[in-house]
Protein backbone atom coordinates (compact mmCIF):
# COMPACT_ATOMS: atom_id res chain seq x y z
CA UNK A 1 0.00 0.00 0.00
CA UNK A 2 1.02 3.62 -0.49
CA UNK A 3 1.11 4.45 3.20
CA UNK A 4 3.22 1.49 4.10
CA UNK A 5 6.99 2.12 4.29
CA UNK A 6 9.26 -0.02 2.22
CA UNK A 7 11.42 -2.35 4.19
CA UNK A 8 15.11 -1.46 3.91
CA UNK A 9 17.11 -3.95 1.91
CA UNK A 10 19.88 -5.73 3.74
CA UNK A 11 23.15 -6.77 2.11
CA UNK A 12 25.12 -9.56 3.64
CA UNK A 13 28.81 -10.05 2.80
CA UNK A 14 30.14 -13.45 3.61
CA UNK A 15 33.43 -13.99 5.39
CA UNK A 16 34.75 -15.75 2.32
CA UNK A 17 34.15 -12.62 0.17
CA UNK A 18 35.91 -10.42 2.72
CA UNK A 19 38.88 -12.78 2.77
CA UNK A 20 39.03 -12.74 -1.03
CA UNK A 21 38.99 -8.92 -1.13
CA UNK A 22 41.77 -8.70 1.45
CA UNK A 23 43.80 -11.38 -0.35
CA UNK A 24 43.34 -9.57 -3.68
CA UNK A 25 44.51 -6.27 -2.14
CA UNK A 26 47.54 -7.84 -0.50
CA UNK A 27 48.37 -9.71 -3.69
CA UNK A 28 48.23 -6.50 -5.71
CA UNK A 29 50.50 -4.66 -3.27
CA UNK A 30 52.98 -7.54 -3.21
CA UNK A 31 52.95 -7.78 -7.00
CA UNK A 32 53.66 -4.06 -7.35
CA UNK A 33 56.47 -4.27 -4.79
CA UNK A 34 57.87 -7.32 -6.56
CA UNK A 35 58.06 -5.55 -9.91
CA UNK A 36 59.57 -2.48 -8.24
CA UNK A 37 62.31 -4.64 -6.74
CA UNK A 38 63.10 -6.45 -10.00
CA UNK A 39 62.83 -3.34 -12.23
CA UNK A 40 66.60 -2.82 -12.30
CA UNK A 41 67.48 -6.49 -13.01
CA UNK A 42 64.83 -6.58 -15.75
CA UNK A 43 66.36 -3.46 -17.26
CA UNK A 44 69.80 -5.09 -17.31
CA UNK A 45 68.35 -8.25 -18.91
CA UNK A 46 66.54 -6.20 -21.55
CA UNK A 47 69.63 -4.15 -22.38
CA UNK A 48 71.66 -7.37 -22.64
CA UNK A 49 69.04 -8.83 -24.97
CA UNK A 50 69.25 -5.80 -27.27
CA UNK A 51 73.04 -5.91 -27.28
CA UNK A 52 73.01 -9.63 -28.05
CA UNK A 53 70.69 -9.08 -31.00
CA UNK A 54 72.84 -6.25 -32.34
CA UNK A 55 76.09 -8.24 -31.96
CA UNK A 56 74.68 -11.56 -33.19
CA UNK A 57 75.37 -10.79 -36.85
CA UNK A 58 79.02 -9.97 -36.15
CA UNK A 59 79.41 -13.15 -34.07
CA UNK A 60 77.89 -15.26 -36.87
CA UNK A 61 80.27 -13.65 -39.38
CA UNK A 62 83.33 -14.41 -37.22
CA UNK A 63 82.12 -17.93 -36.40
CA UNK A 64 81.78 -18.89 -40.08
CA UNK A 65 85.40 -17.91 -40.69
CA UNK A 66 86.85 -19.87 -37.79
CA UNK A 67 88.12 -23.36 -38.53
CA UNK A 68 86.58 -24.72 -35.34
CA UNK A 69 83.28 -22.86 -35.92
CA UNK A 70 83.30 -22.34 -32.17
CA UNK A 71 80.69 -19.77 -31.23
CA UNK A 72 82.26 -19.02 -27.84
CA UNK A 73 85.55 -18.08 -29.55
CA UNK A 74 83.70 -16.00 -32.13
CA UNK A 75 81.85 -14.18 -29.33
CA UNK A 76 85.13 -13.56 -27.50
CA UNK A 77 86.70 -12.08 -30.65
CA UNK A 78 83.71 -9.83 -31.28
CA UNK A 79 83.77 -8.77 -27.63
CA UNK A 80 87.48 -7.97 -27.83
CA UNK A 81 86.85 -5.65 -30.79
CA UNK A 82 83.91 -3.92 -29.11
CA UNK A 83 85.73 -3.49 -25.79
CA UNK A 84 88.80 -2.12 -27.59
CA UNK A 85 86.66 0.47 -29.34
CA UNK A 86 84.96 1.43 -26.05
CA UNK A 87 88.28 1.68 -24.21
CA UNK A 88 89.80 3.79 -26.97
CA UNK A 89 86.75 6.03 -27.00
CA UNK A 90 86.87 6.41 -23.21
CA UNK A 91 90.58 7.24 -23.21
CA UNK A 92 90.00 9.84 -25.90
CA UNK A 93 86.91 11.46 -24.37
CA UNK A 94 86.77 10.96 -20.59
CA UNK A 95 90.12 12.44 -19.37
CA UNK A 96 89.78 15.80 -21.17
CA UNK A 97 86.12 15.98 -20.18
CA UNK A 98 86.96 15.44 -16.50
CA UNK A 99 89.74 18.02 -16.62
CA UNK A 100 87.50 20.59 -18.29
CA UNK A 101 84.70 19.90 -15.81
CA UNK A 102 87.04 20.40 -12.84
CA UNK A 103 88.44 23.61 -14.34
CA UNK A 104 85.01 24.99 -15.17
CA UNK A 105 83.63 24.27 -11.70
CA UNK A 106 86.69 25.70 -9.99
CA UNK A 107 86.61 28.86 -12.12
CA UNK A 108 82.91 29.59 -11.57
CA UNK A 109 83.42 31.91 -8.54
CA UNK A 110 85.95 34.05 -10.42
CA UNK A 111 83.81 34.01 -13.56
CA UNK A 112 80.82 35.24 -11.58
CA UNK A 113 82.87 38.03 -9.95
CA UNK A 114 84.17 39.10 -13.37
CA UNK A 115 80.61 39.77 -14.49
CA UNK A 116 80.62 42.95 -12.37
CA UNK A 117 83.42 44.42 -14.50
CA UNK A 118 82.02 43.18 -17.80
CA UNK A 119 81.48 46.02 -20.29
CA UNK A 120 78.91 44.15 -22.35
CA UNK A 121 75.22 43.43 -21.98
CA UNK A 122 75.67 41.10 -18.97
CA UNK A 123 77.75 43.59 -16.99
CA UNK A 124 75.36 46.44 -17.76
CA UNK A 125 72.43 44.31 -16.57
CA UNK A 126 74.21 43.46 -13.32
CA UNK A 127 74.98 47.10 -12.56
CA UNK A 128 71.56 48.35 -13.65
CA UNK A 129 69.68 46.04 -11.31
CA UNK A 130 72.34 46.23 -8.54
CA UNK A 131 73.04 42.51 -8.49
CA UNK A 132 76.65 42.82 -7.32
CA UNK A 133 75.89 41.72 -3.76
CA UNK A 134 73.93 38.65 -4.89
CA UNK A 135 76.71 37.64 -7.27
CA UNK A 136 79.36 37.94 -4.56
CA UNK A 137 77.25 35.90 -2.17
CA UNK A 138 76.74 33.21 -4.82
CA UNK A 139 80.47 33.10 -5.60
CA UNK A 140 81.43 32.77 -1.93
CA UNK A 141 78.81 30.07 -1.31
CA UNK A 142 79.92 28.14 -4.38
CA UNK A 143 83.55 28.27 -3.31
CA UNK A 144 82.67 26.97 0.17
CA UNK A 145 80.53 24.15 -1.22
CA UNK A 146 83.20 23.20 -3.73
CA UNK A 147 85.70 22.95 -0.88
CA UNK A 148 83.53 20.32 0.84
CA UNK A 149 83.54 17.84 -2.02
CA UNK A 150 85.47 15.34 0.09
CA UNK A 151 82.36 14.74 2.18
CA UNK A 152 80.54 13.48 -0.91
CA UNK A 153 83.33 11.24 -2.11
CA UNK A 154 81.84 8.09 -0.54
CA UNK A 155 78.46 8.65 -2.18
CA UNK A 156 80.01 9.28 -5.58
CA UNK A 157 82.25 6.22 -5.20
CA UNK A 158 79.25 4.05 -4.35
CA UNK A 159 77.43 5.21 -7.46
CA UNK A 160 80.48 4.60 -9.64
CA UNK A 161 80.89 1.09 -8.23
CA UNK A 162 77.18 0.38 -8.70
CA UNK A 163 77.28 1.52 -12.33
CA UNK A 164 80.45 -0.49 -12.93
CA UNK A 165 78.77 -3.63 -11.55
CA UNK A 166 75.77 -3.03 -13.81
CA UNK A 167 78.02 -2.66 -16.86
CA UNK A 168 79.91 -5.85 -16.03
CA UNK A 169 76.60 -7.66 -15.49
CA UNK A 170 75.31 -6.55 -18.89
CA UNK A 171 78.53 -7.61 -20.63
CA UNK A 172 78.56 -11.05 -18.99
CA UNK A 173 74.87 -11.65 -19.63
CA UNK A 174 75.18 -10.54 -23.25
CA UNK A 175 78.09 -12.94 -23.72
CA UNK A 176 76.00 -15.81 -22.32
CA UNK A 177 73.07 -14.93 -24.57
CA UNK A 178 75.29 -14.88 -27.64
CA UNK A 179 76.85 -18.25 -26.79
CA UNK A 180 73.71 -20.07 -25.67
CA UNK A 181 71.26 -18.29 -27.98
CA UNK A 182 71.35 -20.82 -30.87
CA UNK A 183 70.79 -23.75 -28.49
CA UNK A 184 67.79 -22.07 -26.90
CA UNK A 185 66.46 -21.18 -30.33
CA UNK A 186 66.77 -24.78 -31.51
CA UNK A 187 64.82 -25.94 -28.47
CA UNK A 188 62.15 -23.37 -29.24
CA UNK A 189 61.78 -24.54 -32.85
CA UNK A 190 61.29 -28.11 -31.73
CA UNK A 191 58.22 -27.05 -29.74
CA UNK A 192 56.58 -25.56 -32.86
CA UNK A 193 54.50 -27.96 -35.02
CA UNK A 194 56.26 -28.75 -38.29
CA UNK A 195 53.40 -27.41 -40.42
CA UNK A 196 53.58 -23.98 -38.71
CA UNK A 197 57.35 -23.83 -38.34
CA UNK A 198 58.16 -22.09 -41.68
CA UNK A 199 55.67 -19.31 -41.01
CA UNK A 200 56.87 -18.78 -37.44
CA UNK A 201 60.50 -18.72 -38.60
CA UNK A 202 59.67 -16.15 -41.24
CA UNK A 203 57.85 -13.88 -38.79
CA UNK A 204 60.56 -14.29 -36.13
CA UNK A 205 63.26 -13.51 -38.68
CA UNK A 206 61.47 -10.34 -39.73
CA UNK A 207 61.14 -9.26 -36.09
CA UNK A 208 64.84 -9.95 -35.52
CA UNK A 209 65.68 -7.75 -38.52
CA UNK A 210 63.52 -4.98 -37.07
CA UNK A 211 65.40 -4.95 -33.75
CA UNK A 212 68.80 -5.29 -35.44
CA UNK A 213 68.10 -2.51 -37.94
CA UNK A 214 66.78 -0.27 -35.19
CA UNK A 215 69.86 -0.64 -33.01
CA UNK A 216 72.18 -0.13 -35.98
CA UNK A 217 70.09 2.81 -37.19
CA UNK A 218 70.20 4.53 -33.80
CA UNK A 219 73.99 4.16 -33.74
CA UNK A 220 74.16 5.71 -37.22
CA UNK A 221 71.92 8.62 -36.14
CA UNK A 222 74.06 9.21 -33.05
CA UNK A 223 77.25 9.03 -35.12
CA UNK A 224 75.96 11.57 -37.64
CA UNK A 225 74.93 13.94 -34.84
CA UNK A 226 78.30 13.58 -33.11
CA UNK A 227 80.21 14.15 -36.35
CA UNK A 228 78.36 17.35 -37.21
CA UNK A 229 78.72 18.57 -33.61
CA UNK A 230 82.49 18.07 -33.68
CA UNK A 231 82.75 20.02 -36.95
CA UNK A 232 80.53 22.81 -35.61
CA UNK A 233 82.57 23.04 -32.39
CA UNK A 234 85.88 23.12 -34.30
CA UNK A 235 84.65 25.96 -36.50
CA UNK A 236 83.02 27.93 -33.65
CA UNK A 237 86.02 27.64 -31.30
CA UNK A 238 88.34 28.84 -34.08
CA UNK A 239 86.10 31.80 -34.87
CA UNK A 240 85.82 32.94 -31.25
CA UNK A 241 89.36 31.95 -30.26
CA UNK A 242 88.30 29.52 -27.50
CA UNK A 243 90.95 26.95 -26.66
CA UNK A 244 89.45 25.44 -23.50
CA UNK A 245 86.81 23.44 -25.37
CA UNK A 246 87.66 19.95 -26.65
CA UNK A 247 85.36 19.31 -29.66
CA UNK A 248 86.09 15.57 -29.73
CA UNK A 249 85.18 15.12 -26.06
CA UNK A 250 81.90 16.96 -26.45
CA UNK A 251 81.23 15.06 -29.66
CA UNK A 252 81.51 11.90 -27.57
CA UNK A 253 78.88 13.26 -25.18
CA UNK A 254 76.57 13.99 -28.10
CA UNK A 255 77.06 10.45 -29.42
CA UNK A 256 76.33 8.75 -26.09
CA UNK A 257 73.20 10.75 -25.27
CA UNK A 258 71.94 10.62 -28.86
CA UNK A 259 71.60 6.85 -28.50
CA UNK A 260 68.48 7.73 -26.47
CA UNK A 261 65.68 8.55 -28.96
CA UNK A 262 63.79 11.83 -28.95
CA UNK A 263 65.26 13.74 -25.99
CA UNK A 264 68.78 12.29 -25.69
CA UNK A 265 70.17 14.77 -28.22
CA UNK A 266 68.49 17.61 -26.30
CA UNK A 267 70.25 16.59 -23.08
CA UNK A 268 73.59 16.45 -24.92
CA UNK A 269 72.96 19.88 -26.44
CA UNK A 270 72.19 21.36 -23.01
CA UNK A 271 75.47 19.97 -21.62
CA UNK A 272 77.55 21.33 -24.50
CA UNK A 273 75.88 24.75 -24.34
CA UNK A 274 76.37 24.96 -20.57
CA UNK A 275 80.09 24.22 -20.78
CA UNK A 276 80.43 26.59 -23.74
CA UNK A 277 78.77 29.33 -21.68
CA UNK A 278 81.55 29.21 -19.10
CA UNK A 279 84.15 29.50 -21.83
CA UNK A 280 82.51 32.12 -24.06
CA UNK A 281 79.02 33.62 -24.23
CA UNK A 282 79.13 34.09 -28.04
CA UNK A 283 80.25 30.46 -28.40
CA UNK A 284 77.34 29.27 -26.26
CA UNK A 285 74.84 31.30 -28.29
CA UNK A 286 76.29 29.99 -31.54
CA UNK A 287 76.09 26.37 -30.37
CA UNK A 288 72.55 26.90 -29.10
CA UNK A 289 71.49 28.12 -32.54
CA UNK A 290 73.31 25.22 -34.19
CA UNK A 291 71.66 22.57 -32.00
CA UNK A 292 68.20 24.08 -32.46
CA UNK A 293 68.56 24.01 -36.25
CA UNK A 294 70.24 20.60 -36.41
CA UNK A 295 67.74 18.89 -34.10
CA UNK A 296 64.86 20.17 -36.18
CA UNK A 297 66.52 18.74 -39.28
CA UNK A 298 67.36 15.46 -37.52
CA UNK A 299 63.89 14.95 -36.03
CA UNK A 300 62.19 15.77 -39.33
CA UNK A 301 64.48 13.95 -41.77
CA UNK A 302 67.49 11.96 -40.56
CA UNK A 303 66.07 9.89 -37.70
CA UNK A 304 62.61 9.17 -39.16
CA UNK A 305 64.06 8.23 -42.55
CA UNK A 306 66.72 5.90 -41.12
CA UNK A 307 64.43 4.25 -38.57
CA UNK A 308 61.44 4.00 -40.90
CA UNK A 309 63.63 2.34 -43.54
CA UNK A 310 65.00 -0.20 -41.06
CA UNK A 311 61.65 -0.96 -39.43
CA UNK A 312 59.28 -0.68 -42.41
CA UNK A 313 57.37 2.06 -40.60
CA UNK A 314 56.37 5.47 -41.90
CA UNK A 315 58.14 8.47 -40.35
CA UNK A 316 54.87 9.49 -38.67
CA UNK A 317 54.49 6.07 -36.99
CA UNK A 318 58.10 6.22 -35.81
CA UNK A 319 57.47 9.64 -34.25
CA UNK A 320 54.23 8.50 -32.59
CA UNK A 321 55.87 5.31 -31.25
CA UNK A 322 58.72 7.30 -29.71
CA UNK A 323 56.32 9.74 -28.00
CA UNK A 324 54.21 6.89 -26.58
CA UNK A 325 57.38 5.12 -25.41
CA UNK A 326 58.53 8.16 -23.47
CA UNK A 327 55.11 8.48 -21.86
CA UNK A 328 54.91 4.83 -20.81
CA UNK A 329 58.48 4.00 -19.83
CA UNK A 330 60.75 7.04 -19.86
CA UNK A 331 64.22 6.47 -21.31
CA UNK A 332 63.86 2.69 -21.59
CA UNK A 333 60.40 3.09 -23.09
CA UNK A 334 61.74 5.52 -25.68
CA UNK A 335 64.53 3.13 -26.59
CA UNK A 336 62.30 0.09 -27.15
CA UNK A 337 59.16 1.79 -28.50
CA UNK A 338 60.25 1.84 -32.15
CA UNK A 339 61.32 -1.84 -32.43
CA UNK A 340 58.19 -2.88 -30.52
CA UNK A 341 56.07 -0.91 -33.00
CA UNK A 342 57.91 -2.56 -35.88
CA UNK A 343 57.42 -6.04 -34.39
CA UNK A 344 53.74 -5.30 -33.74
CA UNK A 345 53.28 -4.26 -37.37
CA UNK A 346 54.84 -7.53 -38.51
CA UNK A 347 52.50 -9.55 -36.28
CA UNK A 348 49.45 -7.60 -37.48
CA UNK A 349 50.47 -8.00 -41.14
CA UNK A 350 50.97 -11.74 -40.63
CA UNK A 351 47.60 -12.07 -38.89
CA UNK A 352 45.82 -10.18 -41.68
CA UNK A 353 47.55 -12.28 -44.33
CA UNK A 354 46.67 -15.53 -42.52
CA UNK A 355 43.07 -14.42 -42.14
CA UNK A 356 42.86 -13.47 -45.82
CA UNK A 357 44.23 -16.85 -46.87
CA UNK A 358 41.75 -18.60 -44.57
CA UNK A 359 38.80 -16.68 -46.00
CA UNK A 360 39.96 -17.47 -49.54
CA UNK A 361 40.25 -21.17 -48.70
CA UNK A 362 36.75 -21.27 -47.18
CA UNK A 363 35.31 -19.53 -50.22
Amino acid sequence: MLGRKKKAQEFTISNETIVRIIAFGLGTVLLVRFFENIAHPLTLIFVSFFLALSLNQAVNWVSKRLKSKNRAKATAIAYAVVVSVLVGFSVLVVPPLINQTREFIGDIPQTVRDLEDDQGFVGDTVRRYELEEQLNEFANTWAQDFGRVSGQAVSVANRVVSNLISIITVLVLTFMMLVEGPRWLSSFWRQIPSDRRPQVKRVTGEMYDVVKNYVNGQVVVAGIGAGFSIVALFIATEIFGVSSINPVAFGGIVFLFSLIPMFGATIAAAIVILFSLFASVPLAITMAVYFIVYQQVENATIQPMIQSKGNDLTPMLVFIAAILGVGFGGILGAFIAIPIAGCAKILVDDWLETRKVGETTEA
